[in-house]
């Protein structure tokens, strides 16, 4: 006999006052959100590391791949069974990790964070009503952000300041509390939209327990 199906997510769904939907829903969006920004980012870094040609094109750069990307690819992108097949990312994953921009435990979190990922953009409904399929937290978001954050200080601090005479031209620059655009407007959605989806003492001590870099305050 099999034992009984749990229920709880849709006992919630239809008794519920609705609140636990709206959280799901928002940190998956949010989810969603800075970690297609920081996919690009990782990409876009590596690619014009090792670009041969770039041209701007509408406004934006366009990187001719370069041949030690192409061969970082063939060496670093494929995963593990059942993870995802993104070879690009991950080759360029791997090589801030292997510069030291993040430790092994961050790139697991990513790959981990990756499935998340996939799992809200193939199948949310599941997320939200169904037992079996872990819901997204807070954590989750939190760590995608901070990720992010930490290879954005790295690149700044490690490659544009050392290759940029005019970006620290006395070498007294603090670049630890650096941000990109990006990292701040996205500071700013995060905040905004965890406006009453969660106390703003809960928010405090999850950002403060999950990564000191980060502050939504």
């Amino acid at each position: 006999m099999n034992p009984p199906q749990s229920i709880e997510k849709l006992t919630v769904a239809f008794e519920g006052d609705g609140d636990e939907i709206r959280r799901q829903l928002i940190y998956s969006g949010l989810l969603l959100i800075i970690f297609e920004r920081f996919k690009e980012y990782i990409v876009d870094q590596v690619d014009g590391f090792f670009s041969d040609h770039v041209e701007i094109k509408d406004g934006d750069l366009l990187y001719t791949r370069g041949q030690e990307f192409k061969n970082l690819i063939r060496e670093k992108g494929r995963g593990n069974p059942g993870d995802h097949n993104n070879t690009v990312f991950r080759a360029a994953l791997y090589w801030f990790h292997d510069l030291g921009a993040i430790t092994k435990a961050e790139f697991d979190d990513v790959e981990r964070i990756y499935r998340l990922r996939n799992e809200i953009g193939h199948d949310l409904f599941r997320i939200v009503a169904d037992d079996k399929v872990e819901a997204i937290a807070l954590h989750d978001v939190v760590t995608a952000f901070s990720i992010y954050l930490k290879v954005v200080r790295w690149w700044i601090k490690e490659v544009m300041a050392t290759t940029d005479p005019e970006l620290d031209p006395d070498r007294t620059a603090n670049f630890d509390d650096s941000e990109s655009t990006d990292t701040m407007i996205l500071r700013v959605i995060i905040r905004k939209a965890l406006v009453g989806a969660m106390s703003d003492e809960d928010i405090a001590r999850l950002v403060k327990s999950t990564a000191d870099a980060v502050n939504l305050s």
